[in-house]
């Protein structure tokens, strides 16, 4: 057999894969002759409402599902990624990595053990990994964030109160550094928390002055449904944490006339520093996820390790809001217009001076809240993802 590059990695995080990687999809699809299935429908099911649960960027769910034998492929879907801020995927690979360490925990903690090969097919640039599945004898382990999958949501209120104590960033640390090159940059003195904050609030900034930005951002919101019911796809307006009295405007800006207009008075600068810089300076937590490099199995990798992170917080009872524009804008591969270049190349280089060595890629804001957010992004059936077909 021959080993395609990338390399695979285990899907038990830290360890070697066991089995070989496959060279093309005839090769993959002939290993299935005289091969008996360990994995059933419901189990299959299960996995595949476990990757569903997964966070995705404004709730796009960017991912399709395909069962050969005990053999999982999941793919970008084509329909629901490559827009503006995901040109090189960066937004849809790090959900795509959410979901595979969903599905691998959640069937680790039913005695399922999977191979996981990233990109089976360097000329295949939507096939994002093949998992072969096993079924492990003895006992199930211990699966302690298995639990939580179902739990973790993003909360956008505050303020949030409490402390992210020593203990509680131990446990962050080492759910991200389970995934090999990953981990968690915690700003130590108050002179880096303030520029973590600025180069967030310049990153959320852009995302309303600049055109492209601000047309993507809110046709992901789905004001049809109001500001008091879900959706099953894209942003509900009542999971926004929008001030009553300000719900008029904020949706009047959807127009790009309009906003285009209130831009000349300061708006960008105004949502900026409302819909970061006083979140997170009203929260006890801030730490970035950190990758060794931009390549595409590095931003896979961190899609896994944010999804430790964030469900080990969630069994902390703290809650998370991610920030990824920063980390995204930072990489270079987002298309500006013209007039806005100079202010996103300053995002990148504050970044890495601030996280280095590496690239910082999502920031968390993490704090204590009395009880859950009413209103939570919903998903779409299970059938639409491909899953079982």
């Amino acid at each position: 057999m021959v080993r395609t590059s990338p390399p695979a990695y285990s899907a038990r995080a830290g360890e070697p894969m066991v089995g070989d990687a496959r060279s093309s999809r005839s090769a993959e699809s002939s290993g299935h002759i005289g091969r008996m299935r360990t994995v059933d429908r419901h189990t299959k099911e299960g996995i595949l409402r476990a990757g569903i649960a997964a966070p995705s960027a404004d709730n796009s769910q960017p991912w399709c599902f395909a069962w050969q034998g005990d053999d999982l492929d999941l793919r970008i879907d084509a329909s629901r990624s490559g827009h503006v801020s995901d040109t090189r995927y960066v937004l849809s690979d790090l959900a795509a990595g959410a979901c595979l360490e969903n599905m691998v925990i959640h069937a680790r903690s039913l005695g399922y053990a999977a191979d996981l090969q990233p990109f089976p097919q360097p000329d295949d640039e939507l096939w994002v990994a093949r998992m072969r599945w096993r079924h492990d004898p003895g006992p199930p382990p211990v699966e302690p964030l298995a639990r939580a999958i179902a739990q973790r949501h993003t909360d956008r209120r505050f303020p949030w109160s409490g402390s992210i104590d020593a203990d509680a960033q131990a446990r962050l640390n080492a759910q991200a550094q389970l995934i090999p090159g990953q981990r968690l940059w915690w700003p130590q003195t108050p002179h880096a928390r303030k520029a973590a904050l600025d180069v967030i609030r310049q990153a959320e900034t852009l995302r309303f002055r600049s055109p492209a930005l601000h047309a993507e951002l809110f046709s992901s919101i789905r004001f049809a449904v109001g500001w008091h019911a879900a959706c099953e796809e894209g942003l509900a307006p009542t999971t926004l944490a929008v001030e009553p009295p300000l719900r008029p405007v904020f949706q009047a800006l959807r127009r790009p006339a309009m906003m285009s207009m209130f831009n000349r008075l300061g708006a960008a600068t105004v949502l900026g520093w409302r819909s970061a810089w006083l979140p997170i300076r009203l929260s006890p937590g801030l730490c970035l996820l950190v990758i060794p490099s931009t390549a595409r199995s590095d931003v896979l990798a961190a899609g896994r390790a944010l999804q430790r992170v964030w469900l080990q917080a969630t069994l902390d009872g703290l809650s998370v809001q991610p920030y990824a524009a920063a980390g995204v804008l930072g990489l270079g591969f987002v298309a500006v217009e013209p007039a806005l270049q100079q202010s996103l190349s300053r995002v990148g280089p504050t970044l890495r001076n601030l996280c280095a060595p590496g690239y910082g890629l999502v920031f968390l804001r993490l704090g204590h809240t009395r009880s859950a957010p009413r209103g939570r992004s919903g998903r779409r059936t299970l059938e639409s993802f491909g899953a079982l077909q």
